[in-house]
């Protein structure tokens, strides 16, 4: 068995009466076999798509919380997102609540303690197992839901109201990279079809589809949290949000402009692998001279890869950490 979720199980009670599942799929079988209920949330869709239908929830709301009385965790890598599920379960599971959250040892720190603990009136650390670890929360201090966020910025010239849920990437702000894109825009060419993949808080479909309103702008994320924070930042423009980890909703050439700022890793793991994918599959989605846009880390060999599975690639721009790129299908 993976060992966050051995270290969970041996951290757990024998029996609930609702027992919540969130981010491990593949715990889904023993919590069926010790809960008289069992729900499961996955924010990645390909965990989603493990677990069987009936159990799985669309949203963690008030409702889907009613009578938790133990939530199986995996502590996921942003500070935010283990804020966001706390409050979550503080606020609307049952008073005895209890929390088991695993980890891997060389990813837990003190701040996760604390954040718990501003939820919790009970925090502790597990004895640690196959360096693993769990956190164990109990005595939930209900408060008024804090999630998702949203704040006013100014992107390129445009007054941008921006949404974002724990574990959107770049939380509440304009990371370097997508800015770096947001900066050549103007020189994305005219097009009909556009798609902004892995669009986290759905900015650069929000600014596409302000710059081209007759045309379609599509976003795309494996995660739920970009999904729903491009939903809320995109409103009124009309963006077609997808839950998805790949472009198979999308046909040969349907697509005119492809941009990207892409993950280069998978939960603390780096992994290039689903990055490669997807620029394979964007080449295949984009039409005869269609345009990829791509912003990345300088240290990564991807204006070479973009060449192979794309189509040919050069440089736009660089600074000091990263490079944008455009290729056009061949």
């Amino acid at each position: 068995m993976d060992p966050i979720a051995a270290i969970i199980l041996a951290n757990s009670p024998p029996r609930a009466e609702h027992l919540l599942v969130i981010d491990v799929p593949e715990l889904v079988p023993a919590a069926v076999g010790r809960a008289d209920r069992v729900s499961v949330w996955c924010d990645d869709i390909r965990h989603a798509r493990q677990v069987p239908s009936p159990l799985l929830l669309h949203r963690l709301d008030a409702a889907a919380l009613s009578g938790v009385d133990l939530v199986w965790l995996r502590l996921p890598k942003a500070l935010g997102a283990l804020d966001e599920y706390a409050e979550l379960v503080a606020g609307h599971a049952c008073a005895a609540v209890r929390l088991v959250a695993g980890g891997r040892e060389k990813h837990l720190n003190r701040t996760m303690n604390r954040v718990l603990g501003s939820h919790f009136g009970a925090v502790a650390a597990s004895l640690g197992q196959r360096k693993s670890r769990a956190l164990l929360a109990s005595d939930p201090i209900p408060a008024p839901i804090t999630w998702p966020r949203r704040r006013e910025l100014v992107v390129a010239g445009q007054l941008v109201d921006l949404h974002w849920h724990g574990a959107t990437f770049a939380a509440g702000r304009i990371d370097a990279g997508t800015q770096l894109l947001i900066d050549h825009l103007e020189s994305v060419a005219d097009a009909d079809r556009y798609l902004d993949l892995g669009s986290g808080s759905g900015v650069l479909a929000t600014l596409l589809a302000r710059r081209h309103p007759q045309a379609q702008v599509h976003a795309v994320d494996a995660s739920w949290a970009a999904v729903d924070a491009s939903r809320l930042t995109s409103a009124g423009t009309g963006v077609e949000v997808h839950w998805a980890c790949d472009l198979a909703g999308f046909g040969n050439g349907s697509l005119d402009v492809v941009v990207c700022n892409p993950p280069f890793h998978r939960g603390p793991a780096k992994d290039s692998t689903p990055t490669l994918q997807l620029f394979a599959e964007a080449g295949r989605a984009l039409s005869d001279g269609g345009e990829f846009w791509c912003v990345f880390n300088s240290h990564l060999p991807w204006r070479t890869r973009l060449s192979q599975l794309v189509g040919p690639t050069r440089q736009v721009a660089q600074n000091r950490h990263y490079t944008l790129t455009r290729s056009l299908r061949r």
